[in-house]
């Protein structure tokens, strides 16, 4: 079984993970994250954190991934000690020494070796055996017939999707030199991503672009078949950073490509223009990764710029606009939301389609023509929003016999039994089955979906609708908490 591991870097991603189908999703505490400028978690929210995921049956992963200074040995002790107490699924680390200290005192944590260990060779992977670790987050400049020939001694985790660096994984110091910002503790500046001037022996070098060391997306959907087919056990989503919307889709979007090894055209389309910087497969198929001419967001074609003046905008549109999306102007790399949307003869209108001449104001300066970009949507961002929350299956069996209601519920791994002695002897009419059934499917606020029901009911019974209710929510109350402390069973 191949897992889906998403990044979260709030609780509405966490939700979004979740509720779109994430195996299991990686997140970070406020301390010794990679991600120090995500919001990340409180350890109160941790702590809820794990039992919503858990409740769903998705696992959680907590980064620790910074290397520690001996000063701050007794803190992150204190840290550990918490993330043990509230059964995390694993630790992913990349300092040597805390690997060490966690297999030496923390027999119940799982290592997972974060990407920032820099591991590609077979040597390595003994090594890190040998401390303990179950799993590798195995460095992106592999490819994919490189990593099938190390020994399968631990589970392979590989990014998949997301934002690639120009560096070897975990070896970048330039943000530390350039900025005294260090990406091996979360605070990266990203200068990989600005634009530069290359000189050799003091002349200008013309390039194709001014943006040297910048990277495209990662996207291996089209791959899928390879990758499923592979020793890798995980398949890793970067993006703790992204949006919510960019976390429910981008989940939603693997788990199909996962089941089906199919791309929707469609779906490909919003996910270019929820986020991507120009796709490449990576090195895990040996594509370019490079894009020279921007790093931003590139969105998607919609029109041509016809004209401009101080104030306003033409543009012809190739595909729809509407008010309040956000557009990009390819040449000079300036972009803005679309506050108010002008038909060609000047009139406020909220949508226009493929076709249509438009105005939009010039609130960039614009003084050219060129490709007009859409880099975001409020059309797709409601259809995100909409999206069904997940539900998790379960079986029900309900006996009902003078005196006792029997209850069982099952999920398919736990099973729940509540007996309680509410029947009495119907005076008149006794209750039907129908009646039990439509009292006993009434979970639509929880995590479940009844998705098989039987009733055994003997003649002549009555059982009010209130003590119907109250055996079901005991149920489903013990079948949760089964689920959410499901080490200790």
């Amino acid at each position: 079984m191949k897992e889906l591991l998403i990044p979260v870097g709030s609780w509405e991603a966490l939700e979004y993970a979740v509720y779109q189908g994430a195996d299991a999703v990686y997140l970070a505490g406020k301390r010794f994250g990679a991600r120090a400028y995500a919001n990340n978690f409180t350890e109160e929210e941790l702590e809820k954190a794990i039992c919503f995921a858990h409740l769903y049956g998705v696992k959680v992963y907590v980064t620790v991934n910074t290397v520690v200074f001996e000063r701050e040995l007794e803190c992150v002790q204190e840290y550990l000690d918490f993330l043990d107490s509230i059964h995390v699924d694993a630790l992913i680390v990349s300092d040597l020494g805390l690997v060490s200290l966690i297999h030496e005192h923390y027999p119940r944590l799982v290592i997972h070796l974060s990407t920032q260990a820099h591991t590609f060779h077979a040597r390595q992977l003994y090594f890190w055996k040998s401390l303990g670790v179950s799993r590798v987050v195995l460095d992106r400049e592999l490819s994919l017939e490189e990593i099938e020939a190390l020994p399968k001694i631990m589970e392979f985790e590989v990014f998949i999707h997301g934002a690639l660096c120009v560096s070897y994984s975990g070896q970048c110091l330039f943000s530390y030199f350039s900025d005294g910002r260090s990406g091996n503790r979360g605070t990266c500046s990203q200068g990989c991503r600005m634009p530069y001037t290359l000189y050799f022996k003091g002349k200008k070098v013309e390039k194709a672009g001014r943006y040297l060391l910048a990277t495209k997306e990662l996207n291996t959907s089209h791959r899928m078949k390879e990758l499923m087919a592979s020793s890798i056990d995980s398949f890793k989503v970067e993006g703790r950073m992204k949006s919510p919307e960019y976390v429910g889709f981008i989940t939603r979007f693997y788990k199909k490509v996962m089941q089906s090894f199919e791309v929707d055209p469609k779906e490909e389309k919003k996910l270019s223009l929820l986020f991507n910087r120009k796709f490449t497969e990576g090195y895990l198929f040996q594509d370019e990764i490079m894009n020279f001419k921007t790093s931003n967001h590139q969105g998607i074609g919609i029109g041509k710029v016809l004209d401009w003046n101080k104030s306003k905008i033409k543009i012809k549109l190739t595909d729809t606009l509407e008010q309040e999306d956000g557009i990009r102007f390819e040449s000079e790399d300036k972009g803005f939301i679309v506050n108010y949307l002008y038909d060609e003869k000047g009139k406020l209108i909220h949508e226009a389609k493929n076709g249509d001449i438009i105005w939009v104001d010039n609130k960039v300066g614009l003084t050219c023509k060129t490709n007009v970009l859409k880099t975001t949507s409020k059309q797709l961002l409601r259809e995100i929003q909409g999206y069904a929350k997940r539900k998790v299956p379960i079986e029900m069996k309900i006996w009902a016999s003078l005196p006792t209601l029997k209850f069982w519920v099952f999920d398919g791994i736990h099973e729940v039994t509540v007996q309680k002695d509410v029947c009495a002897l119907a005076k008149s009419r006794g209750v039907t089955k129908e009646q039990i059934v439509k009292q006993f499917t009434r979970v639509h606020d929880t995590p479940f979906a009844v998705k098989n029901i039987e009733v055994v009911l003997d003649e002549n019974v009555f059982i009010p609708v209130s003590l119907m209710n109250m055996v079901r929510r005991e149920g489903i109350a013990l079948l949760e908490e089964r689920r959410i402390h499901g080490y200790e069973d």
